[in-house]
Formats: C-alpha cells, sequence, structure tokens
C-alpha cells in the first residue's frame, strides 16, 4: 500500500505567494521562448543571427518538454506487493525528477549560447551573469522579480547546507550548473522510496526535485538578467508589444502590485514573464 506522505515538501514561499508568485518552470520556459522570438540580436558580427537562433531552439525544446516516461517494475519472478508498491513509488519519483534534469541540460545549452554570442569574451556563464547584475545595478525594475529570492533558496541546497542570504545571481548560476555535472558525470545521488514501520513506501528525494527545479527556474532568470543587460545597452532588440490579453499582476513602484491587462513593451515585460498571472480584482 502506498502513502503519499507531505513531510520534507520543498516549497519556496515565493511559489506561493497570493499575488507574484513564480510560475512553475513549464509556464516560466513558455513565456521566455516567446519573449525571445520576439527579439534579435543586435550585432553585425559574423553567424550572430544563428547564435540567436541556435540559443531560442535549446529553449523551445526546453518549452517542449511535457512529460518523461519511466518504468521502474522489475520482474525477479517473485516479487511481493511491497515491492510492486516501490517499483511504482520509484517510477513517479523518476518521471519528476528526470523530467527536471532534462530540461536544466537545455536550459544550459541555451544560457551558454546567449553568453557566447552576447559575452564572447567570457567562458563562463557565471562571470557573465555577474557582469550583467554589475550592468543593472542602477536599473533595479529591470531586474527579473524574486531573482535573488530563488538564488537564495537554491544556496539552501548546496552541498555544505549554507542558508543562503543575498546570494548572487551569479553565485547561484554557478550552482546550477555545477548540479547538472553532477548528473552529466553520475556522481548526483538517485533517489529512492521509504517505507514506514509498517511497510507503507512513500516517495523521497523531495529536496533533489526542488533542487534540480529551482536549478532550471534560476538558468532562466539568468537569461532574462543577460537579456535585460543587452537591451539597455542596445545589443539586443525587442519588437511589438506584449498583449495581456487575460491581464496579470506585476510589482508597482510602492512595493506593492497592480492589474495590466492591456499592451505592455516587451523589454519591461522581461522582468516579470515569470510570474503567475493570478486572478484579476473584483470590480
Amino acid at each position: 500500500m502506498t502513502t503519499s506522505q507531505a513531510e520534507g515538501l520543498c516549497l519556496p514561499s515565493y511559489r506561493m505567494l497570493p499575488t507574484l508568485a513564480l510560475s512553475e518552470p513549464e509556464d516560466h520556459v513558455r513565456e521566455l521562448t516567446d519573449w525571445v522570438e520576439h527579439a534579435s540580436a543586435v550585432n553585425g558580427a559574423p553567424g550572430a543571427q544563428n547564435s540567436w537562433d541556435t540559443a531560442y531552439k535549446w529553449l523551445r525544446l526546453a518549452q517542449g518538454l511535457r512529460t518523461v516516461t519511466f518504468d521502474m517494475s522489475y520482474d525477479d519472478g517473485g516479487m511481493c506487493s511491497a515491492g510492486i508498491d516501490f517499483d511504482a513509488v520509484w517510477t513517479e519519483m523518476m518521471e519528476e525528477w528526470q523530467q527536471h534534469q532534462i530540461r536544466l541540460g537545455y536550459l544550459r545549452a541555451a544560457l551558454e549560447g546567449f553568453v557566447r554570442l552576447l559575452y564572447p569574451d567570457t567562458v563562463e556563464p557565471g562571470l557573465a551573469v555577474e557582469t550583467a547584475e554589475q550592468q543593472l545595478h542602477q536599473h533595479v525594475g529591470a531586474w527579473p522579480v524574486h531573482a535573488h529570492a530563488v538564488a537564495d533558496h537554491l544556496r539552501t541546497h548546496a552541498p555544505d547546507g549554507t542558508s543562503g542570504v543575498d546570494t548572487s545571481v551569479a553565485a547561484a548560476v554557478t550552482q546550477a550548473i555545477a548540479l547538472h555535472e553532477m548528473a552529466v558525470r553520475g556522481s548526483a545521488s538517485v533517489p529512492e522510496p521509504d517505507s514506514d514501520e509498517d511497510g507503507k513506501v512513500f516517495p523521497t528525494g523531495h529536496a533533489e526535485v526542488c533542487a534540480v527545479k529551482e536549478a532550471c527556474t534560476m538558468l532562466m532568470l539568468a537569461m532574462q538578467l543577460l537579456l535585460a543587460a543587452a537591451v539597455k545597452e542596445d545589443r539586443v532588440a525587442d519588437f511589438d508589444d506584449k498583449y495581456l490579453l487575460d491581464g496579470m499582476w506585476i510589482p508597482d513602484a510602492s512595493g506593492g502590485s497592480r492589474w495590466v491587462d492591456g499592451e505592455m513593451p516587451y523589454g519591461e515585460y522581461l522582468a516579470v514573464l515569470h510570474l503567475q498571472p493570478g486572478e484579476p480584482p473584483e470590480l
């Protein structure tokens, strides 16, 4: 018999806000991909547009990822019901964990593509993001909402377990890439189910899933940061306006939020595209 224990679930506060909550990665990447589709690099270097298109296609792959199917069953010729329960729970765990792992690889490829295009003299994505942070130091409104909160939370999943406080986006990007490298090299531990004293099987690995999920979010926020800095310097052109047909809540100047249900410049939308729209205000 299986049970879905809630103990140990990792639920960052920025995903549970009544307004301005951060979207799930699959929704986030859809909006980011749409933004990139409506922009282009202003760069006369040979192959610049091709580099932009390549990074965009990696984002499309991340956007197109819907499900990952696993079957962790193992027929040893005489498996008991507890073993069947174990494999069923493990299958669900691996499908969720690996979906984020695969998406993380696609997003890393997209990020590194934008780094090569926008910061050709910088090898490490973390260094490019650090440069973008410095460039936007005086442009607080251009920063992706919750970027520092996600960086701080991801820091809590670091091997040393240190709580994050004012973690830079660059440092969090480096951590996210290191997390991906661990999986690529086979050094990441693979979580498996556990059971209680009554033999009920329950999923574990909540921290592992959360770490990879938030790493995906961190790489997308880093791309938004790079693109925002490039827009400010006229190295990326964003076209048209984003028409918010169904409306959404965005931050206002007073630290609260306001409802927008019309056109919004794509350059401004870059800082909020990852937020859940929320429910419209009551009239």
